[in-house]
């Protein structure tokens, strides 16, 4: 899921990566052999950005994608990719925007062998920015902050006035000066290639004063393409530009082979494996088939019995580090009683987390206040002070005091006040003042020893709150599905409210995209928040220059305070992962920041 971002900050967010890069104009000499099999949970098959999704569908667009003209280091920097990226300029436009100016290296290809020229990231921004891409379905926030995008975006201007292709090999984008200082400024300049010719056979850009546009080959309407790639490319992406090429998906298995036009990493190095294949395995048995040899490599494992049964066994090793995320419950706060935060917060003094902790995990993670993970820079800042917020504990009597002040304070006749002396082993619950009972309803995924626990522990504690609690099970895909895209259901259709779920933070912890308002009723604000207060928080964190790491770092503990008060998520855990491979397997050296699907030409067996 995006989801979803922490930062270790650079001097500088431009680091010149120091490489021995392939000269220009030299073809890579590839040598790949050999085939790593990576187990995973189920993936839904979204390739393509703009759609709610796994971290397993990501592992695949980290693998079949590449050349973005900023890359992130494993220790979390952000660098400027050199492989891609000739010459880079900065400067002032006289109304003071700031103009990125980028030359490309003139040897790029995509796996079909097509040469990669400026207009193909030209053509990423127009594309993702496009109206007709959410019209599609699809969300997006490529070109924010950029000149010119607002009208873009809204489709009140057919042009993209902060986008221009200078020539064959060199664009430019326009920052506009509104959005300055930000603190994570190359974000909003980030591009890589889309394959036009693919995506979009035949359209060209048009180049003018007022900024840049698609326009479609002659008898054609630029809503084809889009519905085409949301709805079949999505699923089926053959070509890209990474270090490997798409194969297949089928029966919950990717395969990709290598790219052989791939001409390298931001530190010049090449893929060494033929293929990757990424099966779909029951979690309850993951680290079993990769011990006994049927897959290669599991990661994120988090579970202390599994950890345990890895380091004993001689057929595999394993590399941990702390986790750059957190799991928790997830909750829609739009929609019926969760949209009280009174009974968010009762239902985090239902749960015993640290049964859970102890349960799942097994010692190898704690619990967490807030929307952090224990790997931030910014936790270790301010961990005093986020150790001293109040922490959730089982406590029903604090339930009840809670619910007792929302409109969930009745016996089922609406009158008579809810008396939680009255609470047996169930039976007797919280309705509102037309008898409504209060119940909650969750979804979870099957074979999952986090649900089995959030499920133990809200059977057991929810009635003593007068609270009916239910739980459904399903695939990992059915989960996702159904929160992210809840918002589109007619409300009388709408049915969950909670979900336990993971989220792991990429290398800009940038919360704007995941709760502000101004995301509502789309997937990125799935949880649906819609707080001033936060929003205000989150704008003042992201208007900073790169350089004011105390005052980010400040506005980050006010945000997790106000993220505490509204209560999105029930925060459950932080954890160490620990990713676990076979011992023929070398190089998987993965970090809070890297996954292995980002180092991928860094492991060979």
């Amino acid at each position: 899921m995006k989801r979803l971002l922490v930062l270790v900050l650079a001097t500088a967010f431009i680091a010149a990566a120091l490489v021995g890069c392939t000269p220009e104009g030299t073809t890579p000499s590839i040598e790949a052999s050999g085939t790593l099999i990576v187990g995973s949970p189920e993936i839904s098959g979204n390739f393509v950005s703009g759609f709610g999704q796994s971290a397993y569908d990501v592992w695949v667009r980290n693998l079949i994608n590449g050349y973005s003209t900023y890359a992130t280091t494993p220790a979390g920097e952000i660098v400027l990719d050199e492989t891609v990226v000739k010459e880079l300029k900065t400067e002032l436009d006289d109304a003071g925007n700031k103009i990125y100016t980028f030359e490309i290296h003139k040897d790029l290809k995509y796996n079909d062998g097509t040469k990669i020229t400026a207009e193909d990231f030209v053509f990423y921004y127009l594309w993702f920015a496009s109206p007709i891409w959410t019209e599609a379905g699809a969300s997006s926030d490529v070109g924010e902050g950029l000149v010119g995008y607002s009208a873009y975006f809204k489709g009140e201007a057919d042009r993209f006035k902060g986008i221009k292709l200078i020539s064959d090999y060199k664009f430019s984008v326009t920052i506009d000066k509104e959005e300055l200082p930000y603190f994570y400024e190359v974000l909003y300049t980030s591009s890589m290639p889309i394959p036009a010719h693919a995506w979009a056979p035949g359209t060209t850009i048009d180049q003018n004063d007022d900024g840049a546009k698609l326009v479609a080959p002659e008898g054609e309407e630029l809503k084809t393409f889009f519905t085409r790639v949301a709805t079949q490319v999505r699923y089926n992406p053959t070509v890209s530009a990474g270090p490997y090429k798409f194969v297949s998906f089928g029966n919950g298995t990717v395969t990709v082979k290598v790219n052989e036009y791939y001409k390298g990493t931001y530190d010049g190095k090449l893929p060494q494996l033929e293929y990757v294949i990424i099966r779909s395995i029951p979690q309850d048995t993951d680290v079993d088939q990769c011990i006994n040899g049927d897959v290669d490599a599991v990661t994120g494992v988090i579970e202390g019995e599994k950890i345990e049964k890895a380091k004993a066994a001689s057929t595999t090793d394993v590399q941990y580090y702390a986790r750059n995320g957190f799991g928790g419950v997830f909750i829609h706060t739009d929609f019926g009683p969760t949209a009280d935060a009174n009974v968010r917060h009762a239902l985090a003094y239902l749960i015993d987390r640290d049964e859970v902790i102890l349960n799942v995990l097994g010692g190898y993670g704690s619990v967490t206040n807030g929307y952090y993970g224990l790997a931030q820079w910014m936790y270790e800042d301010n961990k005093a002070a986020i150790d001293a917020f109040p922490h959730f504990t089982l406590n029903p009597t604090k339930a009840n005091e809670l619910l007792d002040k929302t409109e969930w304070k009745f016996e089922a006749d609406g009158k008579t006040p809810f008396d939680p002396a009255k609470v047996g082993t169930g039976g007797y619950y919280r309705h509102n003042a037309e008898g409504k009972k209060l119940v909650i309803h969750h979804f979870g995924t099957e074979d999952n020893n986090v649900t089995d626990n959030v499920e133990i522990q809200f059977k057991a504690n929810a009635h003593k709150a007068g609270i009916e609690w239910d739980i459904a099970r399903g695939d990992f895909d059915a989960l996702l599905e159904l929160y992210y895209y809840a918002y589109e259901l007619d409300p009388a259709e709408r049915y969950y409210h909670t979900f336990n779920l993971a989220t792991n933070f990429g290398v800009a912890f940038d919360p704007y995209y995941e709760f502000h308002s101004d995301w509502l009723g789309t997937w990125y604000n799935s949880c649906q928040v819609n707080d001033p207060e936060l929003d205000e928080i989150m704008i003042k964190m992201r208007g900073l220059d790169p350089e004011d790491k105390e005052t980010f770092s400040k506005y980050w503990l006010e945000f997790q305070e106000r993220w505490y008060e509204i209560l999105p998520t029930i925060p459950l855990y932080s954890n160490e992962y620990y990713d676990v491979f076979r011992t023929e397997v070398k190089g998987f050296a993965t970090t809070p920041f890297t996954d292995w699907s980002e180092i991928i030409c860094d492991i060979h067996k």
